[in-house]
Parts: structure tokens; sequence; C-alpha cells
């Protein structure tokens, strides 16, 4: 109380000091020596408050000890209290001076300093404050929200107390000029006007000035409140959620939705929930429902019917967009239920889910998670990359039943309420029509290699987009051109399903991976990376299948799989350094080498040529290429480890996130090599397939038929279909009968031509379309395959 008692005095004689000067002067007649006396205890109460501040602090230290923790963070505190002192002990010492000069000469010219050495003094506070963080500023901010530390606008919020401090700095030189002025130049009424009332009044104007300011930043920091923790009132009723060009769905609109949603579950038995919306804003509905409403979620991206089937165990539901038999439509859901206006929030830590991914398998891969995992993540996302998306409208290109666009596309929109885009970009022309917004897009390495090869010049964005891309590296030969078309160089995203985001980097800094601050990084089993982190629920962490070397500040370098090392005639080889190599002829953009087994182990190159390799190689036979490359190899590797077969493609085969299918590649080369056709690029997904082909004038398809004008003839389409369903989809190799067909178009010589195919496992049925690039069909039909052959 005493101190307490010491502080309010000192601080009220300090406001009054100028105009009790003043008046003891002019009105009371006092002499300069007398008034000295003032200045004087004031020092005396300055010394005594300091005196009594050191004290308490060392009974407060004493008393914590016995735990580490609280012992540091008082440690902490007692040399800012020391620091806070001896500042204090200089003042003290000034003041006397000043005042002992003052008393002894009965000169009035050191009592007028003391409102200079005041700013001279908080100069100092505030100054070392911005040397030794953190700043005066932000320490009273975090005393006004205790939560500010462990939020993830800390850094947004002290980069602007950092700014506002360094203002005062120089609002404290300023004052301090002119206080010395006034002693210096004016008389005893200007000097007792401007430090006793214009020095207030500009203190005054500096406090609303930055209220105002703070007012302003604050609308430009991102609202961010756990998904977990979101209310029906957390975001004004109007605020948009979602667009599709001019349609827009609101808060009102989703908190209703979901609530629709929730009641209809909540009606039906307790049991698993299968969800697959290929509208994002259907899937954000339908998720948050089944959480809210305590349903287990399955998300998967594949929506076939046979995989289906595999994981809807007896009583599963399965809630999709899209019509699917025995599936529960969340249109007609929305339609036919009333809100009965609730909100539920939900426990993160009890509210489980599955996730499928495949990996480079091609696989499917159940991998369960807690909800707090994502949580966590968005947290750690939000303090990463928040600041950039401030203001912005979210766009995608990648699938949002995948882990980093569910992170990205939908829950970190819903999280920080950004609005986002309910269907994805498809296509890289679809950019120059989102120009003019300011955007963060979410995107693949496949969509940014096609952006790069297609685009014919830059994009004039009216404000440059923040592009994210994940799944796979990007070569940053790619990076560059995207950067040219778009004026940003991509933020890549390193993780999986299991672990999360691991780290992240921008080639054009070199090829080293800077991890999230709470991901932990260590060398595990096999030389491969372990991860700890807060979004990682095993306390061993996971150790990934990559190899890695990992530096001193704890970035680190990936140097491919651990199943990238491969032993070919006795002679262990590293895949991506054949791949490297092969890069280094700067004709190549992409490439994979995969290990293949026939009667003996050899390797096999799938390539994707840059724009130089197309014109280096153009109308040259296969032989030549294959020799070309056999060669520049033969420079670095032994002859019996280099690849012995080779594809050349415009794509490698890979799913929507841009992760290279292995086992597709491998699968490509299981089909004997034919000049009759050429695969120029693969999508596999399970029952289904799409390819994009070409028949050469020369193949012996043509040989024979219509010479004046040649034609793919019927029956070789069909044998194709059934070939290649049988090479690639697994399907019976015979045809049993022909069901169905229609041929509506020419099929012509050496013109690009995709032939899509799905497999039906129960009927034994293939279903085909041939389609040219402009995308007219030129064939269709139904092939029911013999069983057992």
């Amino acid at each position: 109380m005493k101190s307490v008692a010491g502080k309010v005095i000192f601080a009220a004689l300090s406001v009054l000091y100028p105009a009790l000067v003043f008046c003891g002067l002019v009105f009371w007649d006092i002499s300069p020596r007398r008034l000295s006396l003032l200045l004087i205890g004031l020092a005396f109460v300055l010394f005594f408050n300091t005196t009594q501040g050191r004290r308490n602090a060392a009974v407060g230290t004493g008393t914590v000890q016995g735990n580490g923790a609280v012992s540091t963070g008082a440690s902490i505190a007692g040399r800012e209290s020391a620091a806070n002192s001896l500042k204090d002990y200089a003042l003290v010492v000034l003041m006397l001076a000043c005042g002992g000069v003052s008393f002894f000469a009965d000169s009035l010219l050191f009592l007028e300093f003391y409102p200079v050495l005041v700013s001279l003094s908080l100069l100092a506070f505030f100054g070392v404050s911005l040397w030794k963080k953190p700043s005066f500023a932000f320490r009273m901010a975090c005393l006004g929200d205790r939560r500010l530390q462990a939020s993830p606008e800390h850094a947004f919020v002290e980069r602007y107390c950092d700014r506002v401090t360094l203002a005062w700095c120089f609002f404290f030189v300023f004052n301090a000029v002119v206080a010395s002025f006034t002693v210096f130049v004016g008389d005893e009424k200007i000097w007792s006007l401007y430090n006793g009332l214009i020095s207030y009044i500009l203190i005054g104007i500096f406090f609303a000035v930055e209220f105002m300011v703070r007012k302003m930043m604050q609308k430009k920091m991102h609202s961010y409140i756990p998904v977990c923790e979101l209310q029906r009132d957390s975001r004004p009723a109007g605020m948009v959620v979602c667009f599709d060009g001019s349609s827009v769905r609101t808060w009102a609109d989703f908190t209703d939705d979901v609530s629709k949603v929730r009641r209809y579950l909540e009606e039906r038995e307790n049991a698993p929930w299968i969800l697959h919306c290929e509208d994002s804003y259907y899937f954000m509905v339908g998720l948050l429902a089944m959480l809210q409403g305590g349903r287990k979620a399955l998300v998967t991206a594949n929506r076939q019917e046979a995989f289906i089937k595999e994981i809807q165990k007896p009583g599963y539901g399965f809630l999709t967009d899209e019509p699917f038999a025995g599936a529960t439509l969340i249109q007609d859901v929305l339609q036919n239920t009333e809100s009965d206006g609730r909100w539920n929030t939900f426990d993160k830590d009890s509210a489980p889910m599955v996730m499928y991914t495949s990996g480079t398998t091609g696989e499917p891969k159940m991998v369960p998670k807690m909800f707090c995992q994502f949580e966590n993540e968005l947290f750690e996302l939000v303090k990463v990359f928040g600041d950039d998306w401030v203001n912005r409208k979210v766009y995608s290109t990648v699938n949002h039943h995948h882990i980093y666009g569910l992170l990205f596309t939908v829950l970190l929109p819903t999280a920080t309420g950004l609005p986002y885009r309910r269907h994805r970009i498809d296509y890289p022309s679809e950019l120059a029509n989102i120009a003019g917004e300011a955007a963060v897009i979410a995107s693949s390495p496949a969509y940014l290699k096609r952006l790069a090869a297609d685009a014919e010049g830059p994009i004039a964005f009216k404000k440059t987009p923040i592009i994210y891309s994940s799944g796979g590296p990007l070569p940053e030969e790619v990076a560059r051109k995207c950067e040219g078309i778009t004026g940003y160089w991509t933020t890549e995203i390193y993780g999986s399903t299991e672990t999360g985001g691991i780290a992240y980097r921008q080639s054009k800094n070199g090829p080293i991976w800077t991890p999230f601050e709470v991901c932990k990084m260590s060398i595990g089993e096999n030389d491969c990376l372990n991860v700890k982190s807060s979004y990682i629920l095993e306390p061993e962490g996971f150790t990934t299948g990559d190899l890695v070397e990992i530096y001193d500040d704890g970035r680190f370098l990936l140097k491919g799989r651990a199943d990238s090392i491969v032993k070919i005639e006795e002679k262990r080889i590293s895949l991506p350094e054949v791949e490297n190599r092969l890069k280094q002829t700067g004709l190549v953009q992409d490439v994979r080498v995969v290990p293949m087994v026939g009667k003996r182990q050899y390797l096999a190159a799938a390539i994707v040529l840059n724009a130089d390799g197309v014109a280096r190689f153009k109308d040259q036979p296969k032989l030549e290429i294959n020799n070309f490359f056999k060669a520049h190899l033969n420079q670095f590797l032994e002859n019996t480890v280099t690849p012995k077969k080779w594809r050349y493609l415009e794509e490698l085969p890979q799913d929507t996130q841009g992760k290279i299918k292995v086992r597709d590649i491998q699968a490509l080369f299981g089909l004997p090599e034919s000049k009759n056709f050429r695969i120029l690029k693969m999508h596999k997904e399970p029952g289904a397939l799409s390819l994009k082909l070409v028949f050469p004038a020369d193949s012996d398809f043509y040989d024979g038929h219509f010479p004046a004008f040649k034609l793919l003839p019927a029956v070789a389409q069909v044998d194709m279909v059934a070939l290649l369903a049988h090479a690639l989809l697994e399907t019976p190799r015979a045809v049993q009968r022909i069901q169905r067909t229609k041929f509506s178009y020419p099929v012509l010589p050496d013109v690009q031509t995709n032939l899509e195919m799905t497999f039906k496992a129960d009927t034994n049925k293939v279903l085909f379309t041939y389609t040219n690039e402009a995308g007219r069909m030129l064939s269709t039909g139904t092939l029911v395959m013999q069983a057992g052959t």
C-alpha cells in the first residue's frame, strides 16, 4: 500500500510540477531556492518508490525458486525490474543535482530542466524496450489480453506495437527539444504553458490518433477462431462464407445449413458417415454437421463404386452431392429438413475422423485422425501465413478431400472468416478470370506445370496473388516461369496425411526446407526424417520415408525416398541421382526413374521434355532420343545401371494433389511398346482410367483400311480398349460380347485422342468413350469381358 501511495503522489506532483512552479513564482512570490525543495522532494519520493519496488521484487523472486519455469520467468522479470530501477536511480541523481544547484544558486534555470529530464528518461525506457524485446507497447497489450502471446496474431500485433513504441520515442525526442527551447528562450509563462498544458494536450492527441490507427489495423487482422469454438454469433450474419459467380452463401446461411444436416444425422443411427462432396461449401457443411453431431467422418476423394463398397460397413451412411446408389444427397437434406436453430461446439480431442491417402502407391490407405490435430495445425498455419491472407479470397485447384486441400481451402477460410470459391479452378486459362481479385490460391505441382506450359504471357493481377503448392516437389524452372506469369514465387508446403505440414520453402532461396516452429526434426530409422509436433499424437513422432540431411539451424535438405535406393546387377543406385543427371541435360522438365522386374531387375525412365527438349528432338525417331540420354548417363554411371526402357510423356501420371504415382508409371512400362500407338498422358483411379493417345499414320491399324482417307477401324478401337483395360485396370482380357457401341466421328492419324474407361467389376463391364481435344465424342460403347480370362 505504501508503494502504491508513493507512486500516486509522485505521478500527481510530476503532472502538476510546471503549474506549481509557475504559481509559486507569479502568484505566491516563492523564491527559486524554496521551489527547489519541490524538485528535491520529488527525487526522494522516486527514490522511495524505487527502493520499495526492488524489495518487493526480491521477496517475490524468493518465493518461487522451487519451480524451474516460474523461477525463469521471475528472473526475467527481475532483470527487467533491475533495468527500470537503474533508470529511476539515474533520474533521481539528475533531479537531486538540478535541485541542489538551484538551491545553492537560487536560480530558476535548473528547476525548469525537470520536464526535459522526464522526456529523456521516458525516451530511454521506450528505446531500451525496442532493443531488448518485447517492446513496452506490446507488454501493455499482453497485460490487456493475456491470450495474445499464445495467439496466431502474436507476430502481427508485436510488429504493430514496435512501431507504436518507436513513434513514442520520436515524440519524446520532440518534446525534450521543445521543453529545452522553453527553458533557454521563453519566459516562465511560456515554459509553464507548454510543459504544464500543451505537452499534455499533445500526448492526448497522440493517444487519440494511435487509437484510431489501432482500430484500422484491427480490421486488417485476420479474425481467427478455432473451428471447434465457433458460435452462431461468431461472425456477422451477412458475412460472405463462399461464392460461385454471382451466387454467395452468408454466415447465416451456413449456420442454418449446418443445423439442418446435424439434425438429420442426429435423427439416425449413431454410425460413421462417409463424406464426399465436390462442392466445397457442401463439404464443409457436412463435415461440421458430423463433428457437431458426434458422428465419425470418413473423408475420401475416391467415390468409385468398388472403393465405396469396400469401406462402407453395415450401418455406415454416405453423404454426397452427386447421385450415387444408396447415398444421401446433401441437397435433399437441406431442402427437406428444418433448422432447429441450434449450433453446437464440440470437443476437438474426442472428434474422430478418417482420411484416405494413396501416397505413391495408388492403393488407398486409411489414416485415423482426431480433429485436434487439424486445429493445432490451423493455429500454426495462421501464425506463419496469416498476415498474407488478410482481405483476400481463397481459390483452389486441388481436392479438399486430401489434407492439404482440406486445411487450406475450407478449414482455414472458415477459421479466419475469409470467403472461398465453392468449386475448383480446373484450367490454367481460368486464372485470368480472377485477376481482379486479391487471391490466395492453393495449388499443386501438376496445375502449375500446366500453367507454365500453357500461359501465353503474364496475367495482369490487380494485386499479386499468394500461391501455395503441395503434394510433391515443384521444379525450380516451373516456379520461375509461374513467377513471371503471376508475379509471385510459389510457397511450397512439405508434409503428408500422417504428419500434416512439416516445412515450407520458396525454391528461389535454394532447396532447403524451413520446418514449422512446432515440428521437431531428427534422423530416425534407416536415416529417414522423424517428425514430432503438436499435430502428431504419437509421442515417438512419425518416421517418414524421406532421406534427409538436417543442418545446425534446424532446416533440412530432402535427399530422396528410402525406397529410391535400389540394387541393379548387385550395384546400389540412387534413383534421384539418375533423375538429376537426366535433368542436367537442360532438356527435361520432369522425370521419374522406376525399378522394373522382368527376367532380371532393370530401370525404366518416364520423361517429360521441356520446350528446348521438344524443339531439340522434333521429328527424331525414339531410338535416337533414347541413345542421346543413354550417352549422357554413361558419362556418370555404368551402362549396367542406366535405364533400359524409356517413355516420353506430356505429363507424368499423378493424382489431383500432384503426387507422382510410381505404380502407374510401372504399369505403363509393363505394357508392351508398340509402333501402333503412343500414350502421352495417363490418369488412373480405382476402376477408372483416362488416357491421351496418338495413333501414328504408319500404324498397322490403318494398313489396308480406307487407303485414300485413313480412319481408325472400329475393331481396332474396341481391341485397344480391351488391351489397355486388361493391362492397366486388370480386367479380363477376352471380350465376351459387345453390348453397345456408337461410332460418331473418325479417329484420324497423328491426332491426339482421349480415351476414358470405367470398369464395373461386379458385372465385368468396361464402359469407354473416345473424344478429341475439343471434347467432341468420337465413339462410345460397353464391352462385357469374359470372366476368368
